[in-house]
């Protein structure tokens, strides 16, 4: 571990003497931000840094950005100089800086933790701070969904620099107070442990402070809605089966089938509003089965009403902030419109706008959680093809369901799964499914619903599947997303007026299977739930003879289908994303 020590520092030369003299027997690098402070503490730091010029380097800000400004100049200085860890110590002596032997000790035995001190405090603390820090630990705690993180206001930590770059890289912080605590949970969201060393921290009675009441408790309000905000999001995309990020996908359009495999330029942006060109399934998830059952128990005591409140602010900020998504969104709706025009099609008369559809994409996760407490029933669902589903169900035979981010598949639960008709497997690209469905069956244990966790459609997975529909039951997989692994095996296809590209690996998979092959489609139309059950292939042959051109046909018609019922209820279309592009190999 190669570590250097990081102190901000705002007016506060006269303490910081006493604690650059306890820290110089250490040995370590240390570098010492001056965050603007006035001209006498400004010479006085100049002095400083002179007397211990072997081992202190002075940088400065040329006025005050806020400590978490100070903090991230120094971590970032920090990696530049090949610095592995970073040490933040405030300058205004609250510190017990015998402590920091033990905090170097617990990083070397856990170099990707971030380790923080847990302050213990005595009788010189204000009575004001000590209680707003517990309203914070209880935001904390609600936006980490865990007790893990014990004390985020505590500026005695050590850093890992390369995690904590690469953070503050990809997300804007706070540049204030609030600073502390967003990296630490941001961090946390991240994967990154978090480990504490109880140390004493003490208030000098002629000690100053700089926190700016009014301010910066703004700042800090600001930043728990920001973090709260965030994971109701998340988990709303977790609910209807997006990464935790959504992701967009961007490539210049071709036509017909591709299966090429070599990538050009690839871009990553981590920040949800921000996508560039990564693949929508590229990104690490985030929220906890605890966080879903909170969601549940939210549901539970607010009802429908209102958790549907709830979505409004949550919503409301996103589409305020995702300039990105916003924009996929009105894309998508100005494409939509565009076509129905040009073929004389009237679409519902209904107010469509991006927030319209952002919201309509919470309403949706709300149905999902309705539907898996079994709130939605028969009677409240208008099945359209039932002489098909009713048939299917007396044929007792396994089928391939071919569904899509078009409306809500969870609706299917009010029908075929319901007392025990037929057995439901979805396919689902998440490491979670097993979470998933011990979730499902605490909640409604009657549930004929099974997520599968797959990676790639290959020969293990069509073996399973083929004993799945040998044995009876129905198999359901999305035909509107690209594969995870292999994103470039597409068919192109005419979609709202332009080429688009679908996946060939669900149309591969009907073949193999040799069942028959239906779509559904679970929408909200003017207010009324309705499933369409529709006959798509009683069986998917593709001959090798003619198979690029029949592959061409399977997917023209589906991508017709997956058309007609997005003029049908147009704000049920949920890839935020532009749909009609590729990640790789502009053209």
């Amino acid at each position: 571990m190669n570590c250097c020590i990081i102190i901000p520092c705002y007016n506060h030369s006269a303490p910081l003497a006493g604690v650059l003299a306890t820290l110089a027997p250490l040995g370590l690098p240390c570098l010492l931000i001056d965050d603007g402070s006035e001209p006498g503490a400004a010479a006085d730091l100049d002095g400083l840094a002179r007397e211990h010029q072997a081992w202190v380097s002075l940088l400065r800000h040329p006025r005050n950005l806020g400590k978490g400004a100070a903090v991230m100049t120094g971590l970032k200085t920090a990696l530049a100089r090949g610095f592995s860890h970073g040490l933040q110590i405030d300058a205004d002596g609250q510190h017990d800086l015998a402590d920091v032997p033990r905090l170097l000790r617990e990083a070397e035995a856990h170099p990707e933790a971030l380790i923080s001190g847990r302050p213990l405090y005595d009788d010189t603390v204000p009575k004001g701070r000590l209680y707003g820090r517990y309203i914070t630990h209880v935001w904390v705690w609600i936006e980490t969904l865990s007790f893990a993180i014990k004390d985020s206001m505590c500026g005695f930590r050590v850093y890992p620099l390369d995690g904590s770059c690469a953070l503050m890289a990809a997300v804007p912080l706070g540049k204030g107070m609030d600073f502390d605590t967003e990296i630490m949970v941001r961090l946390h969201w991240r994967g990154v442990e978090t480990r504490f060393v109880p140390t004493r921290v003490i208030y000098p009675a002629d000690g100053s402070s700089h926190f700016r009441l009014w301010q910066d408790n703004l700042d800090i309000s600001w930043m728990h809605t920001r973090l709260v905000c965030r994971l109701l999001w998340d988990l709303l995309l977790r609910l209807l089966g997006w990464p935790a990020r959504l992701r967009g996908a961007r490539q210049a359009p071709g036509s017909g089938i591709s299966h090429g495999n070599s990538p050009r330029s690839e871009g990553w942006l981590t920040r949800l509003w921000r996508q560039g060109k990564a693949h929508w399934s590229r990104t690490p998830e985030r929220g906890s089965l605890l966080g879903l059952q909170i969601m549940l128990a939210s549901y539970r005591l607010l009802g429908r009403r209102g958790f549907k409140a709830l979505l409004y602010p949550v919503i409301g900020y996103f589409w305020l902030t995702g300039r990105r998504q916003r924009e996929a969104s009105e894309q998508y709706l100005a494409r939509l419109e565009a076509f129905a025009r040009s073929q004389g099609v009237s679409l519902p008369a209904e107010p469509r706008s991006s927030f319209r559809h952002l919201l309509r994409f919470g309403e949706a996760a709300l149905d999902k959680l309705a539907g898996w407490r079994g709130d939605i029933v028969p009677g409240q669902v208008e099945l359209v093809g039932r002489e098909h589903h009713e048939a299917a169900i007396r044929n007792g035979q396994g089928l391939l369901l071919l569904g899509s981010h078009l409306g809500d598949l969870e609706l299917c639960r009010a029908l075929g799964t319901q007392a025990g008709q037929v057995t439901i497997n979805a396919l689902v690209f998440t490491r979670h499914a097993a979470r998933f469905n011990a979730l499902l069956k605490q909640i409604n244990p009657g549930s004929g619903l099974n997520l599968i966790q797959v990676q790639e459609m290959g020969a293990d997975t069509a073996i399973l599947l083929k004993e799945k529909i040998e044995a009876g039951e129905w198999v359901v997989i999305v035909g509107d997303r690209t594969s995870v692994t292999r994103e470039k095996r597409v068919v192109w296809a005419d979609f709202l007026g332009a080429p688009a590209p679908f996946p060939l690996g669900p149309f591969a998979l009907a073949s193999v299977l040799v069942c028959p092959v239906y779509l559904m489609f679970g929408l909200k139309e003017q207010g009324r739930f309705r499933v369409h059950f529709e006959p798509f292939a009683e069986r998917l042959m593709l001959p090798r003879s003619n198979r690029e051109a029949a592959l061409q046909r399977w997917v023209q018609a589906y991508a017709d289908r997956l058309q007609h019922h997005c003029l049908r209820a147009p704000l049920d279309w949920f890839n935020f994303f532009d749909f009609w592009q590729l990640t790789h190999d502009e053209q």
